[in-house]
């Protein structure tokens, strides 16, 4: 078993030797997307929160003016949409559009926390099959140069080797970029799940006040 991946190691590293300096970028941007993607993923575990079971418990709460023992509520669950509806019950004084534009405030803020590096991943995803696709370029070129020195006399075996070669990086750019293309736009989808909860919550719980003053 030890034996089977040591030698399938050491056939990757041969398939990254011969693709040359580019896939020196190329692995090190799949190290920073992977070491991104992983850091995302735990930041939106913690930012979530049980949101049907804190609605059930503070709806009451609103509904009855007990806004403190809401806000301690808030405080006893983590993540993010209980952060906002904090921020909407501590202001519970205040008209329902002041409200709204804090409560826009603190969103905004929480989004550029859950976008973190978001920029980054994209960058990698987009540039890893263009460092691909030169590297298989600079390869081809170097194969016709061979070709050429040898005024065409060439063994078609040696001709295959070469272009096989230079194929290499695209290949590798491709197996890096697609799955970071993919959490990308997953962690898009989560960002805006994200920013829906909190103006969808904090909309009801500045009804609720509303209600409660009329």
């Amino acid at each position: 078993m030890i034996e089977t991946a040591l030698q399938g190691i050491e056939v990757s590293l041969r398939f990254l030797v011969k693709g040359g300096m580019l896939m020196i970028p190329i692995v090190l941007g799949s190290l920073i997307a992977l070491a991104l993607i992983i850091e995302r993923l735990w930041y939106y575990r913690r930012a979530r929160c049980d949101v049907h079971a804190l609605q059930a418990q503070l709806s009451p709460l609103v509904k009855s003016k007990r806004v403190d023992e809401a806000i301690a509520l808030c405080d006893r669950y983590r993540g993010v949409l209980p952060r906002i509806l904090k921020v909407v019950l501590q202001n519970s004084q205040r008209p329902a559009d002041e409200i709204e534009k804090l409560v826009s405030a603190a969103g905004t803020q929480e989004i550029r926390k859950l976008s973190q590096y978001m920029r980054a991943l994209g960058f990698i995803g987009q540039i890893e099959p263009l460092l691909g696709f030169l590297g298989t370029v600079t390869g081809m070129i170097s194969t016709f140069k061979t070709i050429a020195d040898l005024s065409g006399h060439v063994n078609p075996r040696l001709l295959a080797g070469g272009i096989w070669e230079a194929l290499i990086t695209t290949v590798a750019g491709l197996i890096v970029a697609i799955p970071v293309v993919v959490m990308y736009h997953y962690f898009e989808s989560i960002i805006e799940h994200f920013a829906f909860q909190m103006k969808h919550y904090s909309l009801e719980i500045i009804d609720l006040l509303k209600y409660d003053r009329v």
